[in-house]
């Protein structure tokens, strides 16, 4: 897919939450947010693993609709009772240090997060590629295998930086012209097998992470339900 192909694809994602999270924000306020939250982040995990879950080579926009519209909706759930959550018992005076804290929380753990799942998925892209390519050699004269399999370990190890089309890879020199359209072709699906192979758990371990997330919101306190005066003056100060 091409940029604003993969962007059009998301898109779904992001009206789905746009719709739900006002009508989840009002309900957080008026109920409290304690199981919204806890819908919030199954529904996004089990979205968000179905979306890995149809996921194939020769998948489409279309095959991504129904799961990134789930994930979505989960995410939509989990905003707004988040910060209701967080906030509500704070004193008026403590708001705005409150909300501080909040935000900050929030952005640090999604750089660790992040970090995190670019980690494991650093670490099986190279698991996922070496067997790849080392199954695939086969296919080339010996010469050529070393350096074929090499590679992709020295892509995978040295972080990959790539556009529409890039695999990370290089091919063996000395190849014999005829011999390059059936390298590259090999070059390709390494790849992309092997990619596959790679983001398919991870995606999965962050899908147990939310899932683990949820079922701890069990663990928050009920707390009084806020009048809508009150929810007013606390998403003014988050």
């Amino acid at each position: 897919m091409s940029a604003l192909q993969s962007g059009l694809t998301i898109a779904p994602m992001s009206l789905a939450a746009m719709v739900v999270a006002p009508f989840a924000g009002r309900f957080a306020d008026r109920l409290g947010g304690k199981y919204l939250l806890m819908a919030g982040l199954a529904i996004f995990g089990l979205g968000a693993g179905a979306a890995v879950y149809v996921a194939q080579l020769d998948s489409t926009s279309w095959t991504f609709l129904a799961p990134l519209i789930v994930t979505g909706i989960g995410l939509g759930l989990v905003f707004a009772p988040m910060t209701t959550v967080a906030m509500r018992e704070i004193q008026p005076a403590q708001a705005a240090s409150a909300s501080a804290v909040l935000n900050t929380t929030r952005q640090l753990g999604g750089v660790v997060g992040a970090a995190v799942v670019g980690a494991v998925l650093q670490n099986r892209l190279a698991v996922a590629f070496h067997s790849q390519a080392t199954a695939s050699a086969t296919q080339l004269p010996s010469q050529f295998r070393p350096a074929f399999i090499a590679s992709f370990d020295n892509a995978a190890k040295g972080g990959l930086q790539l556009g529409r089309g890039q695999t990370g890879a290089s091919l063996p020199a000395g190849l014999p012209p005829q011999a390059v359209a059936t390298v590259q072709h090999l070059v390709h699906e390494v790849f992309t097998h092997g990619y596959l192979l790679a983001y398919k758990p991870t995606v999965y371990l962050a899908v147990l992470v939310l899932l683990v997330a949820s079922v701890s919101c069990v663990l928050v306190a009920g707390g009084r339900v806020v009048s809508r005066h009150e929810a007013q003056g606390v998403r003014k100060a988050a």
